[in-house]
């Protein structure tokens, strides 16, 4: 009995643990996000709608990470 309390501790914890690092990663995302917005404004190249594609990519991706942990932690 006192095992199965400890198992559920440790997955609480890890579920928390997980959640929070993909909650972060996404307000990470987001500020390189907005970052990249800036600096396309700044320095325009021809290569700005690529990267600016690519950050697009990385926050979906961070958002759908996140939620993915939320539905199916």
């Amino acid at each position: 009995m006192l095992d199965v309390f400890r198992i559920d501790i440790i997955q609480g914890a890890l579920k928390f643990i997980f959640i929070t690092g993909a909650l972060f990663y996404l307000i990470y995302t987001f500020i390189v996000f907005r970052q990249i917005q800036i600096m396309k404004k700044t320095l325009i190249t021809s290569f700005s709608p690529s990267v600016n594609l690519l950050g697009l990519i990385n926050l979906l991706l961070a958002a759908g990470l996140l939620v993915g942990f939320l539905l199916f932690l």
